[in-house]
Order: C-alpha cells, then structure tokens, then sequence
C-alpha cells in the first residue's frame, strides 16, 4: 500500500481564487524583502564607525584678531606716547578758594625734578604725542577693532571705580599700556583711572613715565572726582537727594563716607552750608580712602580701596624729612588728633606757635599719624600737614613730617579720616 505522502506529485491547474492567493502572497514577501532591506540599510548608516570624522570642524577665533582672520597691529605712533607729560593741573573743587596761585616745582636740588606739581585751576589734557626714542624697537601688541583690545565691563568685583581687567592692561610695552589708558580719560575715565592703577602699582614705569601717570591719574579725577557729575559705572561717588534736616556733617555720619563734610561742600560747589535745601541733588564720595608716600617721588598718592584692585583718584607732591627723616612702614590717622589751625610748638626749640599765626610752620591743617607695626610704634609726633614755605615741597626740609602745601592738605585732611591707613616707602 502507498501512503499518500509517498504519491507522485501532479501539476493540476490551479483555480482563478487560487491563483488571486498565490499573487497576494508573492506581493506580501516582495514588501517584507523590500522592507527589510530598507531597515538593514538604516542600521547600517545610523550605525557606522564614528572614529573618523569626516565633517569640517568649526575654526576657533582667537579674539584678540578680526573675524576675517587678519590682525591689527598698533603703528610705532598710536602704540608708544611721549610720556614727559606736562604738569598736569587739578582744580581743587569750590573750597580751594579764587584766585589761588600757581604751585611752582621747587628750584634747585637733584630731586625737584620728580615733583610731579598740582596747580589750582583747568585742567590741562593729557594728550598722547608722538612715540619716545626707542619705543618704535618695542614688541607690537596686536589688538582687534577695539583699540584697547578689550570689550566693555561692568567693573570689577569689591572694587570702587574699577574696570576689570582687560587685554589692555597685558598688551604691549608699560609705555604702549600707558598710552592706551591716556586715550581712555575721556570716553572711559573710570577704566582709564583703573588701568592708571595697576600700571604705577605694577612698578614697571620708569621715572618719567610714572610722572605721565600721576599726571594723567590727576587729569581723571579733574573729570569725575571732584566733578559734582555722577559716573554710573563709578561707585566712588553716589547720588543722594536731600533730606528736610539734614546737614553735611550729618549726611557723612549717616551714610558712612568715611570723609569730612568739606569734601562733600567741595565737590558739589556749594558756597556754604547755609546751601542745602530740601530735595537738592548732591554727589557723595564713599570713604575710607587711604594714602601711600612714595618717598623718592615726593608724592602722596590717595587710594579708594585696598589690596590689587584698589584704584587711584589722586597724586599730591609732598616735602619730606631732612636727611632722610621721614620714616617708613605703615601708619594710620589716629584718632582724635586732626587738627584745623592748630598751635604747634618746635620740639627742638620749645618756641610756641599760636593758631593763626602766620608764622606757624605747620600751616592750616594737621593729621596726626601712628604706627601700627612694631616697627613704627616706636615713631612719635608724626604727621601730615601743611607748610608756608612752599619751596620745600619736593625736597628734604622737614622734622620727619610729609608736608603739603596749603590746598592740597586741605583736601588730604578732608580725604583721610579714623579708618584711613598710610603707608610710606
């Protein structure tokens, strides 16, 4: 018998529904290969090696160049200034009085050159001129659009007036950054006063170029320091409406400036107290400020700040001790000892010297100093006050004291209070 498995196979012809059913089934596998393929070929492209990379990279822009690619660099005449500057002048604000005489650079002795001098009245712009010998053999600092090669900044962190630190304060010779900073004053007093900073605290500054920049540190705080105008990117100074009540001298306790009320009278240009009103608009100058003497110099130079990021607001020529007799180290005011017209006696001599007398060596003002190391707490009856030989500012003439001349104490003694510190080196 022949099972039905083992019986050969025929050919009949197939029905038409049978034959519908064999194309659907032959369609059905021609769209699963078809399918199948087009996923195989998916893998294989989201899948594929990523070792080589084979797309073009993006070009990192240095951006100290233009976008084009090509740089700009400083000529020998925009990236060096003549820094024997002129004397510089500062007007001293409403309390310095009309028609005060020029401060001449004391004649006669090796040092009176140094002096860098503050007169009383316009100020005279500081105006970068045409390159020094030998600066054109500088390094070329390589800048973009900007001709400081640094964007705009807010300022920096816990620093009154400051600009952060850009590329301009790194680019280039001291005598290129110098330049740069000048041309700043006036578009940006505020970063040129702070650029001035870290340059003369840098101690790269040769003799004359660190003149230029007292000069030019002068020449700034003519715009904005002693200027009623507020500066909003400048924290030094601060808007404050006036309350019903209030006096000066009541305004610098409340606010805690740190100065004496004179400096706010001087900067606002009021004729008097009496001024005030109700509703009046006035600058204040936020203290503590601290001074350091820069002995060889013959400078005081007054901070708002301390630490690296202190800036700068003004520069003052001093006269010192004879033979070298200014001490050095660190002081501070202390307290309870500034005087207005104060008597004085000679300490050599025992002559007595009554307030208001003309010939009262110690002028108008007087800011007793002590010593807060161990090293100058031994120094006793040092100070800082005015002269009436204003020949010997900048030269060696006095007991040990740092002496300024009549207008420029003044304003010392309405800058330096209880919290203020000064350093002499």
């Amino acid at each position: 018998m022949t099972l039905p498995s083992q019986q050969p196979r025929t050919n009949a012809p197939l029905s038409s529904g049978a034959r519908h059913a064999n194309g659907m089934r032959s369609l059905f596998i021609a769209v699963t290969a078809l399918g199948l393929g087009g996923a195989a070929a998916g893998w294989f492209l989201t899948h594929r090696s990523e070792d080589v990379a084979t797309e073009d990279t993006a070009t990192i822009v240095d951006p100290l160049m233009k976008t084009d690619g090509a740089t700009t660099a400083l000529g020998a005449a925009e990236a060096a200034t003549d820094v024997t500057a002129a004397t510089t002048t500062v007007d001293l604000g409403a309390n310095a009085g009309a028609g005060a005489s020029a401060l001449e650079a004391p004649a006669g002795g090796s040092t009176a050159g140094s002096v860098q001098v503050v007169e009383l009245g316009a100020v005279a712009p500081v105006v970068p001129q045409a390159p020094v010998g030998g600066a054109s053999g500088a390094s070329t600092a390589v800048v973009g659009a900007n001709s400081t090669g640094a964007a705009a900044t807010s300022g920096i962190p816990g620093t009154p007036g400051a600009a952060s630190v850009t590329p301009a304060a790194t680019l280039g010779t001291p005598a290129q950054r110098l330049a740069q900073a000048t041309q700043m004053i006036d578009s940006d007093p505020v970063r040129a006063r702070a650029e001035l900073s870290r340059l003369i605290d840098s101690a790269q500054l040769g003799d004359a170029e660190r003149r230029a920049a007292y000069a030019a540190v002068n020449a700034v705080a003519e715009r904005i320091f002693f200027s009623p105008k507020i500066v909003p990117s400048d924290t030094v100074g601060q808007s404050y409406v006036v309350r019903k009540g209030d006096s000066l001298a009541r305004i610098c306790s409340r606010e805690k400036l740190g100065v004496d009320w004179r400096f706010i009278q001087r900067i606002n240009g009021l004729a008097s107290e009496k001024a005030l009103r109700p509703d009046m608009r006035l600058k204040l100058a936020h203290g503590p400020f601290h001074a350091e003497v820069v002995k060889s110099d013959f400078v005081m130079n007054v901070y708002s700040g301390t630490g690296p990021d202190r800036v700068m607001v003004l520069s003052l020529p001093v006269g010192l001790g004879e033979n070298d007799g200014t001490p050095v180290g660190s002081f501070r005011v202390k307290k309870n000892s500034k005087l207005v017209n104060p008597e004085w006696r000679n300490p050599r001599t025992g002559e007595k010297f009554a307030a208001n007398d003309p010939k009262n060596p110690i002028g108008e003002r007087w800011i007793g100093l002590e010593g807060t190391t161990p090293e100058t707490a031994k120094f006793q009856g040092y100070g800082i006050h005015g002269t009436i030989d204003p020949m010997s500012v900048g030269k060696q003439m006095s007991m040990g004291c740092v002496r300024l001349n009549d207008r420029e104490v003044e304003v010392a003694y309405e800058l330096l209070g209880n919290d203020s510190t000064v350093t002499i080196r």
